[in-house]
């Protein structure tokens, strides 16, 4: 791979010290969108109806890398990682919970549904409806929300370093003809479809590009008889020929 530049690109083949960085590249982009969707609820303003849609997926990409997953090491499970400060362990917590008892599960007590009768001037039931309230998150949470946020991407930016400047340090040894030899990623493309999200990574680096394409029907036949410069080639043939 290269660019405009001539700067070409490959890819590091698999071993432990790359797959360390790969799950922190990984962890540290699910932290950057948790860092853009807080602020761009944070923008929108508390009153907004972005606010709380935004928030919660904040807190979901905040808590992604905090939580089992089946291609990479959690992050406060890796020995890189130095672990989340005292100052900050109440609210992470916090965070972690909410995401798990309201964001993820309606369970807490954030969220009332209810069943509510309609009652009359005389105090007879004449209706009922579905109610249903939701606490969003407060304005001043948010806030410390987003410092916490950007002190674990710091603390993961500095976990990243020493690994990248590792394998610098090795792979500026290697020869170009067994860079050349590295595989490329497997890169596919597909109709929108087609797009399921039912596939797992894996090791082996895959990604599948979904797009919309729309077929385009042929002109009406009344339009083509129309249009001199469009009269079908076998009339063009001078006769003989």
């Amino acid at each position: 791979m290269t660019d405009p530049r001539g700067i070409g690109f490959a890819l590091l083949p698999d071993s432990p010290e790359n797959r360390l960085a790969t799950a922190l590249v990984s962890h540290a982009s699910d932290l950057s969108e948790a860092a853009q969707s807080l602020e761009l609820a944070r923008e929108a303003g508390e009153g907004s109806a972005l606010w709380m849609p935004l928030t919660m997926h904040a807190v979901t990409a905040y808590v992604r890398p905090f939580i089992h997953s089946a291609v990479r090491h959690r992050l406060d499970r890796m020995s890189c990682f130095p672990g989340i400060p005292d100052e900050r362990r109440s609210l992470h917590e916090t965070i972690r919970r909410y995401r798990n008892t309201t964001v993820a599960h309606s369970q807490s007590t954030l969220v009332l549904p209810v069943a509510l009768a309609v009652l009359d001037t005389r105090g007879l039931v004449t209706d009922v409806r579905g109610f249903c309230v939701t606490q969003q998150m407060p304005g001043a949470i948010a806030a410390e929300f987003d410092e916490l946020i950007d002190t674990v991407r710091t603390l993961v930016a500095e976990a990243t370093r020493p690994v990248l400047h590792a394998l610098r340090e090795h792979y500026r040894r290697v020869d170009a003809a067994t860079v050349s030899g590295w595989p490329g990623p497997d890169v596919a493309s597909a109709p929108d479809t087609d797009f399921t999200a039912a596939q797992a990574r894996n090791r082996n680096p895959r990604f599948t590009a979904y797009a919309h394409t729309e077929s385009r029907p042929l002109p009406p036949e009344a339009d083509v008889e129309a249009a001199p410069d469009a009269v079908p080639m076998e009339r063009r043939v001078p006769p003989g020929l």
